[in-house]
């Protein structure tokens, strides 16, 4: 894992060569098989979410929203209720009405080990009222039913669609979070982020989207480690975008995170953030939010390790409340958002925001979450068609943040169509007088403290005073590491990493325990 290559080069566009990863995950061969005998879907099965759609003959990967599972029978995703799928082994749900012993005999429901270690109960159970464990300890530390009384702004807000402030909707702005996922690489900071978040005018230039207070339109990146490119997350950060923590490995399968220890989440996601600042020049103190690997976390021991690391706010629990949308909450009530990934926490965690993954609907009347997760367009018509039927909701009702999760393989993988739409969507955003695209953080500092929009031009909420930002570097550094095994690599099939930076490169490649990459051989 040793840095083989230091090269000084000029700039970030100009060596994009290296950025396609050496090896991309395989298929299975079912898929291949299924495929190229003329099947339309393929299901995985090791994974009830994850299926493969035929393209001329090929499989190409797909994921259901959080909480849903693929039904092979009816080729699409179902909630879990009305899920069918024996290929990957998925057990549908026990009802709640059915009796204590039942569910405790249920194997694969039954996940919450009891405080004595001997017992198991599924995790619907914790804190819902009804002692299951035998020592009681599924009904301890359980957060109380939210009083708005008792839970008060800036620093406490219930799970709920009220609008903050007590202030009504014509009153408040509709703020829209465009959230990025996964590693920044370079030929999506090139070909993609500044086809979104910049325009072309009548004179053929390219400039910057503006908000209603002639600040640019800006984003939040949830970034994970492999594959990024320092230059270019320096560059964004640079530019006022918003870096948020995804985790250094985001280790495979999920169920890893489902049990992951303090140690291992501090190590992810704080290490992250050491990685963000030795690399990209980004404070330590800029990076407060997280959103969790595969949106699957240990529930109270997750929020509880980001509060005691000095985050201030996390985005990976779904909810099924959407008409309307529920508003970001914090945890120190019981959370009326459901969970449908599960653990969730139950306990009492003051203090600490979320902004919960509002599910849009598709096209096929299925919920998604990430919008590469919904029902595949075919073309600009049902791209504009997803994004315009699913802002509504949130517009015409209680303009709780619409939430535009992105990966970039909703792009690449269906032509340019998808990024026709969004710029459309976007232009129609950018001429609405009480729209504002944020990050998350500013967004947050809203909803603590609400500036109705008759004042919003006269308040610095979301301003955009870069001055204390270090811009991007002439001479880059880059950065090249041999042999790498970490996943999607491994012992028997190692890989190459390469990054760029306006920092020296570390000895060896970066990684959990080691975000410095210190030498310790």
């Amino acid at each position: 894992m040793r840095a083989f290559v230091v090269i000084s080069v000029v700039c970030i566009y100009a060596l994009t060569v290296w950025a396609t990863p050496v090896k991309r995950f395989g298929v299975p061969v079912k898929a291949e098989d299924d495929c190229r005998g003329g099947a339309n879907f393929s299901t995985d099965v090791d994974d009830c979410q994850r299926f493969y759609i035929c393209d001329h003959g090929w499989p190409k990967v797909r994921l259901c929203a959080a909480g849903s599972v693929w039904t092979p029978l009816l080729m699409r995703c179902e909630l879990p209720e009305n899920a069918i799928n024996d290929e990957c082994g998925f057990v549908p749900p026990i009802p709640d009405n059915v009796a204590i012993d039942e569910v405790e005999r249920a194997d694969e429901a039954a996940q919450w080990l009891c405080a004595d270690g001997n017992q198991r109960i599924a995790y619907h159970g914790v804190c819902d009222g009804f002692i299951q464990c035998d020592d009681g300890s599924d009904e301890a530390d359980c957060a109380e039913v939210c009083d708005p009384t008792n839970c008060r702004l800036p620093d406490c807000k219930c799970s709920s669609g009220e609008i903050p402030g007590e202030l009504l909707a014509n009153e408040v702005p509709q703020l829209v979070l465009i959230g990025w996922d996964e590693a920044v690489r370079v030929e999506d900071y090139s070909h993609l982020y500044q086809q979104v978040f910049k325009k072309i005018t009548a004179n053929r230039r390219r400039e910057n989207r503006n908000n209603p207070n002639g600040c640019p339109a800006v984003g939040t990146f949830f970034v994970s480690h492999q594959f990024t490119d320092y230059a270019a997350l320096q560059s964004l950060y640079s530019q006022g975008h918003e870096i948020a923590s995804h985790s250094i490995s985001k280790t495979l399968p999920a169920e890893y995170w489902e049990t992951a220890t303090s140690e291992d989440v501090a190590a992810e996601y704080a290490g992250a953030r050491k990685i963000f600042s030795n690399l990209a020049g980004i404070p330590e103190s800029a990076v407060v939010g997280t959103r969790a690997a595969y949106l699957q976390t240990s529930g109270n021991e997750f929020v509880r390790t980001l509060t005691e690391n000095g985050f201030g706010w996390d985005s990976s629990y779904a909810t099924s409340q959407i008409d309307p949308p529920i508003w970001p909450y914090t945890f120190n009530f019981r959370s009326t958002a459901g969970c449908p990934v599960a653990p969730c926490p139950t306990a009492s965690l003051t203090g600490f925001w979320e902004f919960p993954l509002v599910d849009w609907i598709d096209l096929n009347d299925t919920l998604c979450v990430n919008v590469d997760s919904c029902l595949f367009t075919e073309d600009k018509e049902e791209a504009t068609t997803l994004l315009k039927t699913n802002f509504r909701r949130h517009y015409n009702t209680n303009k709780a943040p619409f939430t535009l999760n992105l990966r970039a393989r909703w792009f690449y993988n269906d032509g340019y169509h998808n990024l026709e739409a969004l710029q459309e969507f976007l232009d129609e955003l950018e001429a609405m007088d009480d729209v504002y695209i944020v990050t998350y953080s500013q967004a947050m500092n809203w909803i603590r403290n609400p500036v109705k929009m008759a004042n919003l031009l006269d308040s610095d909420v979301f301003s955009c005073d870069y001055s204390d930002r270090t811009p991007l570097c002439d001479n880059l550094n880059l950065c090249g590491y041999a042999n790498i095994t970490y996943q999607p690599n491994s012992e028997d099939h190692p890989g190459d990493r390469f990054f760029q930076t306006c920092s020296e490169c570390p000895a060896v490649y970066p990684w959990t325990g080691n975000p410095d990459g210190v030498d310790q051989s």
